[in-house]
């Protein structure tokens, strides 16, 4: 009967289920379709990503190796004493350096220096070619022991090796092998520059420390499953996770761009290739995942999905045709029961239409009675309430009758009174945007009066009418404890305020008075209430607020909490410039004071007190000279004509600011000053101290900075900062007047005079006074 209703009637509610339900079924589908197609392209973005952020992190941290290695072979190349050996013609003969073994001596003395600063490298030397000599940190050797002591455990032979030696590398690397064939060395070599139709002078030679390159790609290889290497740009494999019996070249993909990912054949394996290059150097960083390893996820992903398809499609027709039978069996007694009722059938195929006809032609005639009823029911109410808030009542059993009346039922004869302030202008402009409405007003108090009736009915009862400008809300208690009613209350108001706000932007302001204990005090309630809100106005404190929140007890005394030393400590506060810690302190004064529940009186002196004080400041630290920071010649009245106490505080707070940023400024114009004239004073002892000690041989810069207690280069920047000159230039032109003085006498030697003036070597002595004066010291003998 069903199926066959089904296939007649195609406009019947079945129709529109099925094809409801199957358009729903389509939904899940659809969205598992773009999920997976979406995520397996942020699966396969994502793992791109990761892999080319862990190789920016090896590429930073082997590039500041690279960039260390330059610095050293920079060094090495640039190094006075390796220079001199290398270009100076006196070392070209094989003998020439027996007379200076003990210059060469130091010059390896020197290059051990460079252990320190660079302990991040197994071990450096510079190959000498006239002489065949290897310079080592603290040794020098001949080429081939040198070669058999550095490069024992590598596999490069002699020949290779001193080949490499004597070709011109500008900054290369090159891969040397161990011979237990687990691991290789890393050296990067720099040629001395020299005649480029012959072999170089020199090469300097830095092995870098492999391990602690490999413990950094080992971790980018453990994340992506795959094999890290370093790669030069010809394609050779300078360093790789994988063991050493891979390949030495890297075959397939050109390495164009500063990054880029392709495919490539390692190891007989189709594999993914990502790469980037180095900032700093010709290397190339890269990573190889076999394909099968890549997509991995995005196969499971792939299964995941279709299975979840399959069983969606499949479940969700069955349970479509379950809930199709039962859902319909409930209209169908319906029409049933109107057919029966109202004695005429359906002139439609469709169920649901003919059941709405057959209710709202019902319920049309009920609602236009119960409508006039319900207006005037309501105006009689509301005049009733407002006698009630007002102290106007009749007598008991008049009273009683209008209550019944009027369906006003009192639970007991506890009673309070909420009052309600709203914004009607905020919620006129909302409404202005829906057509159709008129009066406002009226329709802002029928939307108060149902929630709030609403909310308290939940746990007492509640009737509503407006008076006197206000919204006010008699709320009838159930027997209890009347502690517990107070929590109810406010509860009641906090979710009231929140849910007209929130859906009707209606903002308000709620006042609560005490409980009363029978019908004679709602008056009474309704008076604390508007009391209570007059309070909420002048103080400006927004939100609610019950009457017992602001009462007094008489016997406590006025707190005043703006004492003497707390004037004191705000203002050396202003005088020392700090406004954040100003502005919490007046802050803290107010909101104590509104904690206190002073009277609005009281809060208006305190605000005058705090006026005063800013006044007493403002005079003390301007002058005549001075532009004060309060521009406005009515800046008192301006913070006092502010509507509440939160306004006049926001007010006052603005000028704080301003008085304390002039202050702060004043001081620091002081700090600055008393600066000036203390580095004056530190570089007129500097001057004294030169005068005193120029002629001893052993004074540096460091001897003088641990005689003023600062660092070298600190010292040297305050001098030259504050004479314009540095401080070792300052030392030689005081040495070299004073070594002028002394080449007046003919019979004074140069070399004497060099050591009376605090020249250890006579050679530095000329050349320092050549570049001062241009000439030599005895040009300079002979001219005078």
């Amino acid at each position: 009967m069903l199926w066959k209703r089904f296939m007649v009637h195609r406009r019947s509610v079945m129709m529109t289920w099925l094809l409801s339900y199957l358009a729903i079924l389509t939904v899940p589908v659809l969205i598992s379709i773009f999920v997976y197609v979406q995520s397996q392209s942020i699966l396969k973005s994502e793992i791109y990503r990761a892999n080319n952020v862990l190789l920016k992190e090896v590429r930073e941290t082997i590039d500041n190796q690279i960039q260390l290695a330059e610095r050293l072979t920079t060094e090495l190349t640039w190094n006075v004493r390796i220079r001199g050996y290398l270009y100076s013609n006196l070392y070209k003969t094989p003998d020439s350096l027996d007379n200076d073994l003990y210059g060469l001596h130091k010059t390896v003395q020197e290059m051990a220096i460079y252990q320190s600063l660079y302990p991040s490298f197994k071990t450096y030397y510079v190959y000498f070619r006239d002489q065949d000599l290897v310079l080592e940190p603290g040794v020098y050797r001949s080429s081939r022991l040198s070669y058999e002591t550095v490069h024992e455990h590598q596999t490069i032979s002699y020949p290779v090796w001193l080949n490499i030696m004597q070709s011109n590398n500008a900054g290369k690397f090159i891969k040397l092998e161990n011979r237990d064939e687990t691991s290789s060395t890393l050296a990067y070599i720099q040629s001395f520059p020299g005649n480029r139709q012959e072999p170089p002078p020199g090469t300097a030679v830095v092995l870098l420390d492999t391990a602690r390159l490999m413990e950094v790609i080992q971790n980018v290889s453990e994340y992506s499953s795959g094999q890290v290497m370093l790669l030069n740009p010809d394609g050779q494999i300078l360093l790789s996770t994988q063991q050493t019996d891979g390949p030495s070249f890297l075959p397939g993909p050109e390495l164009t761009g500063d990054s880029g990912t392709s495919y490539t054949e390692v190891n007989g394996q189709r594999s993914e290739f990502l790469y980037i290059k180095s900032q700093n150097s010709e290397l190339i960083y890269a990573t190889v995942i076999p394909s099968n390893l890549f997509w991995n996820k995005t196969d499971y992903l792939r299964k995941i999905t279709y299975l979840g398809l399959g069983i969606s499609v499949i479940g969700g027709i069955v349970l479509a045709l379950v809930f199709l039978y039962r859902n319909y069996s409930p209209v169908r007694s319906l029409l049933r029961m109107l057919k029966q009722s109202q004695g005429k059938t359906a002139n439609t195929d469709n169920e649901f239409m003919y059941i709405q006809q057959a209710i709202s032609d019902t319920l049309s005639e009920q609602e236009k009675t119960q409508f006039k009823m319900k207006q005037q029911s309501n105006l009689l109410r509301s005049n009733l309430l407002s006698r009630l808030f007002k102290g106007r009542m009749e007598h008991q059993i008049g009273l009683d009758e209008s209550l019944s009346a009027f369906n006003v039922h009192f639970l007991s004869d506890q009673f309070a009174v909420m009052l309600f302030h709203v914004d009607y202008e905020r919620f006129s402009m909302h409404v202005d945007e829906l057509p159709g409405i008129h009066d406002k007003s009226r329709l802002m108090q029928f939307i108060v009066a149902n929630i709030v009736e609403d909310m308290a009915g939940a746990s007492h009862r509640g009737y509503v009418s407006e008076i006197d400008d206000h919204i006010a809300c008699l709320i009838s208690l159930n027997d209890g404890d009347p502690e517990q009613h107070k929590r109810e209350i406010r509860a009641l108001a906090e979710q009231a305020r929140e849910f007209l706000g929130q859906h009707f932007n209606i903002q308000s302001e709620i006042s609560i008075s005490r409980i009363q204990q029978s019908v004679e005090g709602i008056a009474l309630a309704y008076r604390e209430a508007l009391d209570t809100m007059e309070y909420m106005m002048v103080v400006g404190q927004p939100g609610i607020l019950m009457i017992d929140d602001i009462a007094r007890n008489p016997e406590s005394g006025l707190q005043y909490t703006y004492p003497i030393q707390l004037e004191q400590q705000l203002i050396n506060v202003i005088k020392s410039g700090d406004g954040d810690k100003t502005k919490a302190m007046i802050q803290a004064v107010i909101a104590e004071s509104m904690e206190q529940q002073l009277t609005p009186d009281l809060l208006k002196c305190l605000m005058l007190n705090l006026i005063s004080t800013l006044v007493r400041i403002i005079a003390e630290v301007g002058s005549n000279e001075e532009v004060l920071p309060v521009n406005s010649p009515d800046w008192i009245a301006h913070i006092m004509d502010g509507e509440s106490i939160m306004e006049m505080e926001q007010r006052l707070l603005v000028i704080v600011s301003d008085v304390c940023a002039y202050t702060a400024d004043k001081q620091k114009q002081l700090q600055q000053s008393s600066r000036t004239r203390t580095l004056q004073q530190l570089s007129a002892d500097i001057k004294r101290y030169l005068d005193e000690h120029y002629q001893d041989p052993n004074i540096n810069i460091a001897m003088i900075g641990e005689r003023f207690g600062l660092t070298p280069t600190y010292l040297s920047r305050l001098f030259k900062e504050q004479t314009g000159s540095g401080l070792l230039d300052t030392l030689n032109l005081l040495r070299i007047d004073q070594a002028k003085l002394l080449l007046r006498d003919s019979d004074n030697s140069i070399k004497s005079i060099a050591g009376q003036v605090g020249f250890h070597d006579i050679n530095t002595f000329i050349r320092i006074f050549k570049k001062y004066e241009s000439m030599t010291p005895g040009q300079y003998q002979k001219m005078i």
